[in-house]
């Protein structure tokens, strides 16, 4: 068994579950403790059921609960150090570095840094015998290690943030325009299409776009910006409101 689940994902909250026979691993806890523990309840789990929470970056829709987990739970919490030092819990997680493998029973976890406005963030790649996951938000550009990383993969969770010519055309500050579509940023439909045609599909079979903005992207504007990939692969959205249920790897 290798499943893939999200509590949901968007500027309000991200969360995402990685599950075998053996573990069950969350990728951020960008939700309230107790709308992390209601969506959790949804996929009938419970905080006891998660063997490892592993943090991408200190940006507060990704680790909105962490100190209350930290508080109320006795979960295994791993980041890097600049993630870990920016949220004040350097003495509380493992500290890993970008670049870093780790084993969580029957998964490996390859640690990705990524460019983004964040102290050290990074993303994450879960392997189980032959069988590759990736999962990345927020980042603004690729690198050579991203494609690489990303490459040869059976399931990819995708950030499909913005639109950019809505983006330019919305009300907010010059400022944040910038910020979101800076390099250090997130990622509009032409990057993520970019990553897409840049990776190794060989492998692949399912995308799931994420991190949507409600304001500055819509479903059909990714599906008419990567429309060659809905053709060749099984293609979903997580919103923000809904739990994304258990979906196989394979």
């Amino acid at each position: 068994m290798f499943l893939f689940a999200s509590l949901g994902s968007g500027s309000e909250g991200n969360s995402f579950l990685v599950k075998t026979n053996k573990t069950i691993v969350m990728v951020d806890c960008g939700f309230n403790y107790k709308e992390t523990e209601n969506r959790l309840s949804a996929l009938n789990l419970t905080f006891s059921d998660i063997d490892h929470i592993l943090i991408t970056h200190e940006h507060e829709d990704h680790m909105r609960a962490i100190k209350m987990i930290i508080k109320k739970e006795n979960i295994q919490i791993s980041c890097s150090y600049g993630t870990a030092k920016k949220i004040g819990i350097v003495d509380k997680v493992n500290v890993i570095n970008p670049g870093d493998t780790l084993q969580e029973n029957d998964l490996q976890i390859e640690v990705v840094p990524v460019p983004h406005d964040a102290r050290e963030p990074c993303h994450y790649i879960f392997k189980k015998d032959s069988l590759r996951i990736g999962i990345i938000t927020d980042f603004g550009s690729l690198t050579p290690k991203i494609i690489k990383s990303y490459s040869n993969l059976n399931y990819l969770v995708l950030e499909a943030n913005h639109d950019a010519n809505l983006l330019m055309q919305s009300s907010y500050p010059i400022s944040l325009k910038n910020r979101i579509y800076g390099k250090l940023g997130h990622a509009n439909n032409d990057l993520t299409f970019e990553l897409i045609s840049k990776i190794n599909k060989e492998r692949l079979k399912k995308i799931v776009f994420c991190h949507l903005s409600k304001l500055n992207n819509q479903k059909e504007i990714i599906k008419n910006t990567v429309k060659e990939y809905f053709n060749e692969f099984q293609c979903e959205f997580i919103s923000q409101e809904n739990i994304f249920n258990w979906s196989e790897i394979k």
